[in-house]
């Protein structure tokens, strides 16, 4: 691949995810080019395609946060070994805050 592909690679996208020609100072290089004209059809391909797909709706999986946080290296990381007993801490600490501020609530006499 040369310098005049590497350059007229993005020009050369944009036209066919938008169909439009491609821009006026690359249109003789990507006329003579076989690679460059193989990127336009593979991208053409690709916007069709993604294009047909735009109507389609997915749901996430409930879990994908998680998955994500625990697939990440470095500050952002959680251990997936952590994944059930930090559960289960927050939840027992949570039943524990809420017996706790119950008992403890101001009451009434009647």
């Amino acid at each position: 691949m040369n310098v005049i592909c590497e350059v007229a690679a993005p020009f050369i996208a944009n036209s066919a995810v938008e169909g439009r020609p491609v821009a006026r100072p690359f249109q003789a290089h990507a006329e003579e080019c076989l690679k460059c004209q193989a990127r336009h059809a593979a991208m053409t391909r690709t916007a069709r395609e993604l294009a047909a797909m735009s109507n389609e709706t997915f749901t996430a999986p409930l879990d994908l946060e998680w998955r994500v946080m625990s697939a990440l290296e470095g500050d952002l990381a959680v251990a997936s070994s952590w994944r059930t007993p930090v559960a289960v801490t927050a939840a027992v600490l949570s039943m524990a805050a809420a017996v706790l501020i119950w008992r403890l609530r101001p009451r009434t006499q009647s």
